[in-house]
């Protein structure tokens, strides 16, 4: 069914006579039923993009568990060093922003932006005297 409604759709080919039949058929019963086929089809290729994630091949925890041991046996190479510190600022800098967009974890900050900054200049402050 789905197949003859994006082949009619997305001009793919020419269908038969007694295919024409089936979508209209089909069309009318959907449009009685309150059903848009651009949802539809939107649904559909959801699903589809759905399927095709689960087909794609997980890492197993034997990949993990090789990675670890790898990862364990180079963690002292400079070149790992760094790419390591590189992942680590940017996990920091996204969560960083996802916090941010949230109003309470902002005003909070600015809070803790402002107590630090009295603090820092009270003690700056007392140092000075």
């Amino acid at each position: 069914m789905y197949e003859n409604i994006k082949n009619a759709m997305q001009g793919g080919k020419t269908l038969t006579p007694q295919e024409q039949a089936q979508n209209y058929d089909l069309f009318g019963k959907m449009m009685k039923e309150g059903v848009s086929l651009a949802d539809l089809v939107k649904k559909i290729d959801a699903l589809e993009t759905e399927v095709q994630s689960l087909k794609k091949p997980k890492p197993s925890a034997m990949d993990a568990q090789l990675f670890y041991v790898m990862e364990q046996a180079v963690k002292g190479d400079p070149a790992v060093t760094e790419a390591r510190r590189r992942l680590q600022d940017e996990k920091t800098r996204i969560i960083s922003d996802m916090c941010m967009a949230d109003e309470s974890y902002r005003k909070l900050y600015e809070s803790y932006r402002t107590a630090v900054n009295s603090a820092y200049v009270n003690q700056k402050e007392g140092k000075s005297e």
